[in-house]
């Protein structure tokens, strides 16, 4: 290093570095002021931050805690700490060094970050009420932080406090990763009377969320206007019937079809004012109307009990290594008087060996082969995937399987949903415990079936 350079320009040179970039040789910078002056802590942490930008988390962990036991009283230092932590998901950890930032100087330029992750390690614990607290925090600190609004309005709707949660639920559009980054022309609804103007509902997000809230289009239809509504072509075909649609286009990049007005889906709920009482319940709003083949209904004739099981969901999905569940634990269902069939499709459904379940992955295209399926059935068994929508929507009995933390459509401390009077959820009691529940599931399917041969 040249020696007419100060520890501090140094130091700036390389940060300079970092910002742009070019991280390699802010490292070289970082590492050559260490062998001068190997108790810098500002060149410690700012190494460990560029292993942490790197994912050398290990090293990163290591150079930041060094910088910490030279300098304890650094908030940004114990800040970083905890980022590095939060990314290798030891929550716990991760939320103490966000408090102990918190504790040294409590409005630190990125201590908003600090709440917002207290916050999610809180949500994620069902502490609710006091991550409420902490989202508040974040959003007094900095009000155009939408992720911090969007999820404060996740975890009201899970404690079923639905007239503020819609409203903070509609930040999604807003958020660093939107969940629809498209642009749109015409105006967007209001709710008001639409006089025969033309109306695009929006698709969003995954299929149980367009299967969950379809019931809603009827409700739009009665508002006077020409309903036009986006939809996957998964769930096209399903969707031609439906009450109160005039027109289906299928989901793209660019539309090129002409509206007036347009809505997001899982934004009506808001415009209806839906709260737990009101929830539009006219079940079963779907129904099968596809003819199988004559070799997949044999399978059907048999006097045992009938049980649809599906044990992962899309594998694309941030939380799907949590909700799906290794295949073996479905095989405990596997008892006298009762016939296995797998609603599977995909790489998952290749996992299915044992010829005493009924692969059903070649039977299925789309969601209407799915429903003619699931109309044969007796009962069907699942994780939380699209297809516990589709048997709720259709009034088929459902037993969900939910894995902690849960889904906030799901809200807290009930067998049954609002959603679908068809329906048992089965809790994880604690996160990773599919044991407890595949026991629970087992035992209650054995009073089923003695009930059922009882009853002839």
């Amino acid at each position: 290093m040249n020696n007419e350079i100060t520890l501090g320009q140094a130091l700036d040179i390389a940060v300079e570095k970092q910002k742009k970039g070019r991280l390699q040789e802010a490292e070289d910078i970082y590492r050559n002021i260490l062998e001068k002056y190997p108790e810098s802590h500002n060149a410690l942490h700012l190494l460990g931050l560029i292993k942490y930008q790197k994912g050398c988390y290990g090293d990163a962990i290591e150079k930041i805690a060094k910088a910490i036991k030279i300098k304890p009283d650094v908030a940004i230092y114990h800040h970083n700490l905890g980022m590095v932590y939060d990314r290798l998901g030891n929550f716990k950890k991760s939320e103490e060094h966000f408090r102990k930032a918190l504790e040294i100087r409590s409005d630190y330029p990125s201590a908003y970050l600090a709440y917002y992750n207290i916050a999610i390690s809180l949500r994620d614990r069902g502490k609710f009420l006091e991550a409420i607290k902490y989202y508040d925090k974040t959003i007094e600190l900095n009000p155009d932080f939408y992720d911090a609004r969007w999820n404060r309005g996740l975890v009201l709707l899970f404690l079923g406090r639905f007239e503020q949660g819609w409203e903070e639920y509609e930040y999604r559009f807003k958020k660093e990763s939107p969940i629809d980054p498209r642009i749109f022309n015409g105006m967007k609804w209001d709710g008001s009377f639409l006089s025969g103007k033309r109306i695009l509902i929006v698709s969003e997000q995954g299929f149980g969320d367009n299967l969950q809230f379809l019931r809603y289009v009827p409700l739009v239809k009665e508002k006077g206007g020409y309903v036009i509504l986006e939809c996957k072509r998964e769930l096209k075909r399903l969707f031609e019937d439906f009450l109160g649609v005039d027109e289906f286009v299928e989901k793209k990049d660019r539309l090129d079809c002409r509206y007036d007005y347009y809505i997001h889906l899982m934004s009506l709920p808001r415009l209806f004012d839906t709260n737990l009482e009101n929830i539009p319940n006219k079940i079963p709003y779907l129904k099968a109307g596809f003819k199988l083949s004559e070799d997949l209904m044999k399978e059907f004739e048999t006097e045992d009990f009938k049980v649809g099981i599906s044990w992962a969901g899309n594998p694309n999905q941030a939380n799907d290594k949590e909700r799906s569940v290794d295949f073996n634990k479905f095989e405990t269902l596997k008892i006298p008087g009762v016939k296995l069939f797998s609603l599977q499709k995909g790489r998952a459904s290749e996992e299915l060996e044992d010829n005493e379940i009924v692969n059903l992955d070649m039977y299925i295209d789309d969601f209407a082969d799915t429903a003619s399926i699931i109309d044969k059935l007796d009962l069907i068994i699942s994780v939380d995937t699209s297809i516990v929508h589709l048997a709720g929507a259709m009034n088929k009995p459902v037993w969900v399987l939910l894995s902690h933390p849960f889904d906030w459509r799901w809200l807290l401390d009930r067998k049954d949903s609002p959603w679908y009077p068809s329906m048992t959820l089965f809790r994880q009691p604690k996160k990773g415990d599919w044991n407890s529940v595949f026991e629970s599931v087992k035992k209650e399917l054995e009073m089923l079936v003695k009930s059922k041969k009882r009853n002839g």
